[in-house]
């Protein structure tokens, strides 16, 4: 499992597991739930130009930490064999968070159904 994500109250909670943290340079990422936008499944984000890496690795289809394109910070931890969960900001650093998970449809449903 590359991520970890709860919802503690009106928090979301991103934390890169493992080696995961130190290869996308980030510990943990808590924001309001209000400023969740909402949350997609789109494998396709993996195989866009993700633009200037800011800090992080990519390797072998692995992307992890900081990219940003068009004025847009996107931080990114996963692969091209996971299924991607996308959840989209506002009023935060970063305008997207794109994440390998386990359960991702659970994790999306969960994120989404929150946000009603």
């Amino acid at each position: 499992m590359k991520n970890k994500v709860d919802i503690q109250g009106d928090k979301l909670i991103v934390a890169p597991q493992g080696l995961h943290k130190i290869w996308a340079l980030k510990g943990q990422i808590t924001l309001p739930l209000s400023h969740v936008r909402g949350a997609t499944l789109d494998n396709g984000m993996l195989l866009e130009k993700r633009g200037l890496r800011l800090g992080g690795t990519a390797i072998g289809g692995y992307y992890a930490g900081t990219f940003v394109k068009a004025g847009e910070k996107v931080f990114y931890n996963a692969n091209l064999k996971d299924q991607v969960v996308v959840i989209t900001l506002r009023d935060e650093d970063y305008t997207s968070l794109v994440l390998g998970v386990e359960n991702p449809r659970k994790l999306v449903d969960e994120i989404n159904s929150q946000l009603t």
